[in-house]
Parts: structure tokens; sequence; C-alpha cells
């Protein structure tokens, strides 16, 4: 992978040996930095004092070949190839390998025939070689797509960033916040509705309940004998104890009874 413990330390390695190494030392630092198979990123290098130094001087091209590396393309280097240093077969696929992830971070979907263009190859095979290796460098990752000739993005990391950029990037972020703000309202005001709706739920079935218990104990025998208490006691007494038995009287001695029918 590319930002591994050992690509950070060389180029922290790099960056502690510029603000020592002046002209042809820091020349040669910024070749060995491009050489380097595990360093793709390079705006501290760039940044360093001694570095920034080769403007203007005898060794600008150096610092113009360094800053392609960090934001530029390989058409980029082609464009001022003759006034540039000339490139090894290795510069060659690493600033290619930087082209692709520079338009892997554009797009999802990259035509094979706009890598052919922007890597300057000619041939399906070694546009795919480039490919595989910018995929096992840990730059990209993906897949190639042969039936549509194409560059399946998944993930491409980031390349170094220019001063430019930070504004759009600024832009950007301010936006994801704005809209990020606006569809929180948009929550919120949905939650709060529903919670009015909840709450007026929660209302219109306690009065539903309240009212069928008040139903019901209107209709329950318990207010019906509450009638009957609020009558005589007496006869309230009565009704509860049965019929009263009058005393019947003493029988003379010989006397006539009466048989069941009533006859003496």
């Amino acid at each position: 992978m590319v930002f591994d413990d050992a690509g950070a330390s060389s180029l922290e390695q790099f960056t502690l040996l510029a603000k020592n190494a002046r002209g042809r030392a820091c020349v040669a630092l910024i070749q060995q930095a491009l050489s380097n198979k595990k360093l793709f990123v390079f705006r501290e290098l760039l940044d360093m004092p001694n570095v920034q130094a080769l403007k203007g001087t005898e060794h600008d091209s150096y610092f113009q070949l360094l800053e392609i590396f960090c934001f530029g393309k390989y058409r980029d280097y082609l464009a001022e190839k003759d006034v540039l240093p000339a490139l090894n077969p290795a510069h060659i696929q690493k600033l290619r390998k930087l082209t692709t992830l520079s338009l892997a971070q554009k797009s999802k979907i990259v035509p094979y025939e706009t890598l052919m263009k922007e890597l300057d190859v000619t041939t399906i095979r070694e546009l795919e070689d480039i490919l595989i290796d910018t995929i096992y460098s840990g730059l990209v990752q993906g897949k190639l797509d042969q039936k549509s000739k194409s560059l399946i993005v998944k993930y491409a990391v980031g390349r170094d960033t220019q001063n430019a950029d930070v504004d759009l990037m600024i832009e950007k972020l301010t936006n994801w916040q704005i809209e990020a703000t606006t569809i929180c309202e948009r929550i919120n005001s949905i939650l709060s509705h529903a919670d009015k709706l909840a709450e007026s739920e929660k209302s219109r079935e306690e009065n539903i309940r309240a009212k069928n218990v008040r139903t019901a104990a209107e209709r329950a025998p318990g207010s019906r004998e509450g009638n009957y208490r609020g009558g005589n006691d007496d006869y309230l007494s009565d009704f509860m104890q049965g019929p009263r038995r009058t005393p019947s009287a003493k029988r003379m001695p010989g006397a006539p009874g009466m048989n069941r029918k009533g006859r003496i």
C-alpha cells in the first residue's frame, strides 16, 4: 500500500535531508524521491525552503518536474518535455500511475479510450499492465472491465493538493454543510409532526376509553340497586326478608278443625 509506515518514514526522511541540501544536492534529492517506489506524494518536499529556492535558477526545471509529479499528469510532462529533465522508465511509470489516479478521482468509470489518450499508450495490453500496477500499488481499488473497456473504480487515494484546490474544497464542504443542515431541519420537522400526531392519537384514545368506562358504569346492575336504596328502608328490609307470617290463633280444645279444603 502507498500510505504505510515505510512510505511515510521515507517522505519524512527526504524532507529532513532537504533542510541541508542546496543546489545540486537538492536536485539529487528530488531525483531520489521521484525514483522511490513507495512515494506518490511530494507536497511536503516541494514546500521545503531549499527546494523552493531552486525556482528561477539553473535547476528550475527540476522544481517544475517535481510540481508535475505533485499535481500534474503525464501529458503535462509531454507538453514541456523539451525543457524538462528526461525521465527514465521508472519515472514514466510512476507518472502514468499518478495520472490514472487523477482520472479515477474524478469518475467511477474511466473508459479505456480516455486512459490510453492520457497515458500516451497505443495498445490495450500496455494500458492494462499500467492499470494492474496502479491497483497493486494501492493507489486505486477497482477492476478492469474488458467487456465495457473501462476501469471500474471503487476507491482512489488522494493526491497532493494545490493551494487553488483548497478554495474549491472549502466551497464543496460549505455546500455539503448547508445541504446537511437543510436535511436535518426536514427530519426534525417530520419528527415533530409525528410526535404531535402520536399525542393527538393518545388523547383521542384516552377520551374514548373514559367514555366507555362511563357508559359501562351507567349500565351496570349496581346502578339499579341504588334506586331501591333511595326508597323506603322498611320496604327494602321486607323485600330482602320475604313476606311476614301472622301468628295463628290458638286452637280451643274441642273446637272443630279445618280440613285441607277449608271445611269444618
